[in-house]
């Protein structure tokens, strides 16, 4: 006689067998969702180094790393006596809208800064006069986000209930801190001469130096704050030199194993609400560049709020040494902050706001970076400070060996 089911013995070892056949694809299913979204970041950044790019051939140079807006009212010299005005200024982000397909958004935002002769309008949040409430409201632009970043990809303005801006997940690079240590024998030191905070003396650090605690900002990048360079600049090499990579995760500040550790925003669009007229501190200031205390890199003594931006610096203890990648502060008693306010500690220029907070993605042990030359490329968490430092400076002057 035909049996017209299955035993339940059976019935178990088939429900077994998927079950073992599910653990092992998932695995690979996952790595292969990763890829793809690493394959999106990477056509992400490849846009905005062909918007760069575009941007130079239109211009003869790049744009401002991160500008002030400069108001002559009734003085010669924009230098703030006399009645000059200088305000927050737009980032390099702006310049780029229109070589990246946003054209109508860019006109929008420029002339809202123009009519606006103080500058004043481009950190007003207010839905009847802000320039982000009018353009910027509501505008996901693909192409700032990586897909496996975990920050959010549009968030609410200074904790109020409008507008609501894109998070963006990249940084343009501005130069680097000094260093001492090399891989290889014929390197010089790397000594850079134009940070603010100024270096005590021309001896560069072994590693990373714990002083000044504060922010340094460097000029020998390619975008930096209220100068702009062109091709000619780059003496380095463009394959050698990067222009922007990734800032998309959360940093852990006393994240040890007795302490469940504060997650905290160092992306660099998160702004220190105080700077800019008040409220809760929250990303989304894609268009923000800097304000007043920077003229050059010789035109100020320290450093000033800057933002989407940012100045390569190796950390030392209790971060691991020679670090600037994939640092995210977990398993270390690296305390940064306490709290989720606008009160917290700088470590090493890490913290909220500040200019040396390391390159980190959420991408598995690698962040990804575009070129002067346009080729993106993945740079790896165990690739040595040095060398990281001489691809974000333009004209160094050492050969860059294998990394």
């Amino acid at each position: 006689m035909r049996r017209k089911a299955f035993t339940l013995v059976e019935l178990l070892v088939v429900i077994a067998i998927i079950g073992v056949l599910v653990a092992l694809l998932l695995p690979a299913v996952q790595a292969a969702r990763e890829a793809a979204r690493r394959m999106q970041c990477s056509n992400a950044l490849k846009q905005i180094g062909l918007g760069l790019q575009n941007y130079h051939d239109v211009f003869n140079s790049l744009p401002y790393g991160a500008r002030a807006r400069f108001v002559n009212i009734s003085s010669a010299n924009p230098t703030g006596s006399g009645g000059a005005t200088q305000n927050w200024g737009p980032s390099w982000y702006v310049a780029i809208l229109p070589f990246c397909e946003q054209k109508p958004l860019s006109d929008l935002l420029e002339t809202g800064i123009l009519i606006n002769s103080q500058g004043t309008g481009i950190v007003n949040t207010s839905m009847t006069t802000g320039i982000p409430a009018f353009h910027a409201h509501n505008q996901k632009i693909p192409w700032m986000l990586c897909p496996s970043s975990p920050l959010p990809q549009t968030e609410i303005l200074k904790g109020g209930t409008t507008p609501t801006c894109v998070v963006p997940s990249y940084v343009g690079i501005s130069g680097a801190t000094n260093h001492m240590a090399n891989q290889i024998s014929a390197e010089l030191p790397f000594f850079e001469s134009r940070l603010k905070q100024a270096p005590s003396s021309t001896t560069a650090t072994a590693i990373g130096a714990s002083t000044p605690t504060n922010s340094q900002q460097s000029w020998g990048g390619m975008l930096t704050p209220n100068e702009c360079y062109g091709m000619s600049a780059c003496i380095d090499g463009t394959s050698n030199t990067m222009l922007v990579s990734e800032k998309g995760d959360y940093f852990y500040s006393q994240h040890t194993g007795n302490n469940t550790g504060v997650r905290l925003r160092t992306d660099g669009s998160f702004v220190n609400a105080s700077q800019v007229g008040g409220g809760t501190p929250t990303g989304g200031w894609w268009w923000l560049g800097t304000n007043n205390g920077y003229t050059s890199s010789q035109g100020a003594t320290s450093y000033q709020p800057t933002y989407n931006i940012t100045t390569i610096r190796a950390y030392t203890t209790p971060a691991p040494a020679n670090s600037t990648i994939g640092f995210n502060g977990k398993n270390v008693n690296f305390q940064l902050g306490t709290a989720t306010t606008t009160n917290f500690n700088v470590v090493q220029g890490i913290g909220q706001a500040q200019g040396n907070n390391p390159l980190i993605s959420a991408h598995p042990n690698v962040v990804l970076a575009v070129y002067m030359d346009g080729h993106t490329q993945a740079i790896t968490k165990n690739t040595q400070a040095p060398i990281v430092k001489r691809l974000s400076t333009r004209d160094d002057g050492q050969q860059i060996g294998d990394y």
